[in-house]
């Protein structure tokens, strides 16, 4: 099959793939909450366990029973008093689940779903094969992780399609919200504090407890393998102790098998949009409480358009794993002394990233999302943007990710009648002014926020108004980067090959860029390295496909030609540029001969970049006032030791040395690439106002 056939019907493939999604809030298809309820359970048993019945079986296993006989040697407290902390400890984690309470939270969330939403839509075929496979082992549901709207979607569409509710896995936080903790316990959470440090029998109890999870009670588990909501709307690299955790029975030898279900969940758009934009310029999130929830209930009067839910592949893990695990290794070690070697760990890690890009291949890709990603190239250009140049542009990017194999919810024959109904969903931050979309810009009353506890630099109102819409229009651009970093970083690398050396380049010397980039933002895009090269062929494909590339017959020499397609794909890497550009060069300017704190450098670089783009300075962008991307830039400069970690006894507090060599030399390299895109990062709203002064 020929490059042309092979992507006809890759278009093809998704139209009909997007068939699977059926709207469950359509009149006549909500779920029925006062339905008898007969799920399928993860696994089956002879006799199923209540959650009380769990928390006691925790409590007389030989591992807890011999941990309270270490520390009654150890501490000055008697059995029966650990014994009663234990119990503690297990109230404190342990799931309930009351059914009536389960009935009425589904009410209230179909009807605000209903006020809401335009449709919950979920991949029924995907959903009936998970169904099929569930029964025989343990299973864990692995979403990603955007919005706290994720675990309630679960548990809202297992009980409509009859999959016992798993049990997820809840930060403390929850907890203590006056009865809505009590709730989500009663619905199926378990709960865990942020960190064990210190508090070694709670971590013993914890760790027990999920065992006992995985191994006698018979629902699945659901927790987050990227351990946190990514408020920059990108996967994040995934943390693996919970994950360790969970799969311990197997590599120990007390299950025969582990069913990993990784689900990926999308939005037209986020609940917690603002909040998360907010967050990234430095606001702390307010505190989690029942006040706030019911306070956050104003949402009814606003429009979220359409969510989905897609179940990936089940993953066998003794299938995934094969000869890998050496379960012998562990059978001659006490119970309470079994713990995943270095080996084991990094299999858990390669799970993880599997699961991760397993999550990715199942997001949606929406309107809005191909809206955000024309409108920022145009913007880029200078250019004012109407809705016959978005449609055009709409249908394009459809094509483009067609291609690369992602699923669009964006149908052909209404792509006008889409993006002028996306664009009412999102008037908080793009609007119509005579024919033209612009930015919506934002009033921020700064007296309202709270700058006592600040994680940034504290900006001026001016530069926040104008940041928050940037922002918020990145978060729906990055949520596209897994599918356009590396064709991105390609086309960069190309073009920048071709002003240094001239067209015609040969394939090894595109490889050799690309790898460079690539590892400067290896924390920056999950790019799973089992994948690496098809991915890397595929854009290679695409890029021919687009006319970008023209490859001779014998497969050596690249002729590379700028059209609207490259442009695009250059386009979705100004942010990135930006940021780390102004990163490194706020360390060479301020850090260069002394040691500093993650904080002292994100005060500073928020600073720097207040100032220049007051200045109006080029090479300059919104985004790199972000917090949570600026410690992710930091993380892919220490994995590139140009910085690096200095620890001082107890001082708990990391600072960080720089080598000055190589970090100059990034510098001048991150600035080449910015020369070498075709536009002048003038921020682009002054250009719009311009623009649209003169019509």
């Amino acid at each position: 099959m020929d490059v042309n056939d092979y992507f006809k019907e890759r278009k093809r493939s998704n139209n009909l793939y997007m068939n699977n999604f059926e709207n469950i809030i359509e009149p006549g298809c909500e779920p029925r909450m006062l339905k008898e309820y007969k799920p399928k359970f993860a696994q089956t048993f002879n006799k199923y366990l209540t959650p009380n019945d769990l928390k006691l079986h925790v409590l007389s296993s030989p591992k807890i029973q011999n941990l309270i006989d270490f520390y009654a040697a150890k501490t000055n407290k008697t059995k029966s008093e650990l014994e009663g902390q234990v119990k503690d400890i297990l109230d404190e984690i342990g799931l309930d689940r009351n059914l009536s309470i389960i009935r009425c939270c589904g009410m209230c969330i179909t009807a605000v779903s209903k006020k809401i939403c335009s449709g919950i839509y979920v991949n029924k075929k995907s959903l009936s094969r998970v169904k099929e496979i569930i029964g025989s082992s343990p299973v864990l549901y692995l979403p990603s992780h955007r919005s706290y709207c994720d675990f309630i979607l679960m548990s809202y569409i297992c009980f409509h399609y009859e999959i016992e509710i798993p049990g997820i896995a809840a930060g403390m936080d929850f907890y203590s919200m006056f009865a809505m903790g009590t709730m989500l316990r009663k619905t199926g959470a378990f709960f865990m504090r942020r960190s064990f440090s210190g508090d070694e029998i709670y971590w013993d109890v914890f760790r027990e407890y999920v065992h006992a999870l995985i191994t006698v009670y018979h629902i699945g588990v659901e927790f987050f393998v990227e351990g946190t909501r990514s408020r920059n709307f990108k996967s994040l690299v995934p943390k693996v102790g919970l994950l360790a955790m969970t799969l311990e029975p197997f590599f120990m030898g007390e299950v025969p098998d582990l069913t990993i279900v990784p689900i990926g969940v999308s939005y037209e758009r986020l609940l917690e949009e603002q909040l998360f934009v907010y967050e990234l310029l430095g606001i702390p999130k307010p505190k989690e409480s029942t006040k706030g929830f019911f306070k956050a209930l104003k949402i009814i009067d606003q429009r979220f358009g359409k969510m989905y839910l897609d179940f990936g592949e089940p993953i066998s893990l003794r299938e995934y794993l094969k000869d890998e695990v050496k379960r012998t290794k562990y059978t001659n070690l006490p119970n309470f002394a079994q713990k995943l070697d270095k080996d084991d760990i990094n299999l858990v890690k390669k799970l993880a990233m599997e699961i991760v890009y397993q999550q990715q291949q199942r997001i949606v890709i929406t309107t809005f999302n191909l809206i955000v990603l024309y409108y920022s190239y145009y913007s880029y250009m200078g250019k004012g943007v109407n809705i016959d140049n978005l449609s055009e542009g709409v249908a394009l990017l459809k094509d483009v990710f067609e291609c690369l194999g992602a699923m669009i919810a964006t149908k052909d024959e209404s792509i006008k009648a889409e993006i002028i109904d996306t664009l009412e969903i999102h008037s908080n931050i793009l609007k119509m002014i005579q024919g033209h979309v612009c930015l919506n810009k934002t009033e921020i009353n700064v007296s309202s926020i709270n700058m006592d506890n600040l994680k940034g630099y504290k900006l001026s109102k001016e530069i926040m108004e104008q940041a928050v819409p940037c922002l918020s229009i990145q978060l729906y651009i990055n949520a596209c980067m897994y599918w356009l970093s590396v064709p991105a970083i390609t086309t960069l690398s190309a073009k920048k090959i071709c002003i240094e050396y001239g067209n015609g380049f040969t394939l090894n010397s595109l490889k050799i860029k690309v790898e460079e980039l690539l590892s400067i933002y290896n924390n920056e895009f999950v790019i799973v390295q089992e994948y690496k090269e098809e991915d890397y062929q595929k854009t290679l494909n695409l890029l021919q496909y687009f006319k970008v590339f023209e490859i001779d017959n014998n497969n050596s020499r690249v002729h590379f030609k700028e059209n609207e397609v490259s442009k695009l794909l250059l386009s979705t890497m100004v942010p990135f540029l930006c940021m780390y550009y102004r990163l490194t060069e706020t360390i060479i300017l301020q850090f260069s001969e002394i040691h500093f704190t993650e904080k002292q450098l994100l005060i500073a670089t928020q600073k720097h970049i207040e100032s220049l783009l007051n200045s109006r300075t080029k090479y300059t962008h919104p985004y790199c006032l972000a917090l949570d991307n600026l410690s992710i830039a930091i993380t892919s400069l220490v994995n590139n030791s140009i910085l690096y970690k200095i620890k001082n006894g107890n001082d708990k507090i990391t600072k960080y040395g720089i080598n000055l060599h190589e970090l100059k030399i990034i510098n001048t390299l991150l600035e080449n690439y910015c020369n070498v895109l075709p536009f002048d990062f003038i921020p682009a709203e002054y250009k719009i106002n311009k623009i649209l002064a003169k019509l």
